[in-house]
């Protein structure tokens, strides 16, 4: 009868199969990667535009002096966030592809989607100050507590539920990382 230790050496023994990735296999993964980046650089503009022509219209018609500045701040906050994302995550240039090879180039992207996603509390934190004052200065007011501490749950929840899809990411795009590290 084989004892654990036995059975435990010939798992430690048996060969390896080392599944290396090849270049097709990268550069599907890449143009996967680049297409599903754009798909939500798109989604991302077009909600950004629709948020701030919302929030300029609550800025202009509301009467509340508080939901004002808290809108103004979220505004600053989502331009801010803009200016940011472009500024520090956008996609190497062309250039980059002609001195680089596909695994490398495809790496550094992961990377740089990794960080991206990483960050995920850099670009929510912006907008705490504004939506707070927009709902202490009039959304809540005149409402009654239940629904208030609905809102609460909600936007607590809505910040944290980013937060962790962005982690998400992060892991996902660090093992792929690792994937093409040990091919």
């Amino acid at each position: 009868m084989a004892t654990k230790s036995d059975i435990h050496l010939l798992w430690q023994e048996q060969a390896r199969e080392e599944q290396q990735m090849t270049l097709s296999d990268i550069r599907t993964k890449a143009e996967h990667l680049n297409t599903t980046t754009r798909r939500w650089n798109v989604v991302g503009a077009v909600t950004l535009i629709l948020v701030v022509i919302a929030e300029v219209r609550q800025v202009w018609i509301n009467d509340e002096l508080l939901e004002r500045v808290g809108d103004a701040l979220t505004i600053a906050a989502l331009l801010y966030i803009a200016y940011r994302f472009h500024r520090h995550h956008r996609p190497a240039p062309p250039a980059a592809l002609g001195t680089t090879n596909s695994a490398e180039f495809y790496r550094a992207e992961l990377v740089r989607q990794r960080d991206l996603a990483g960050d995920s509390w850099g670009y929510l934190l912006p907008f705490v100050p504004g939506v707070t004052l927009s709902l202490r200065g009039g959304a809540l007011q005149e409402r009654p507590a239940s629904q208030v501490i609905a809102i609460a749950v909600f936007g607590v929840a809505l910040f944290l539920g980013v937060a962790w899809l962005n982690a998400y990411t992060a892991r996902k795009r660090q093992r792929d990382i690792d994937a093409l590290d040990a091919s």
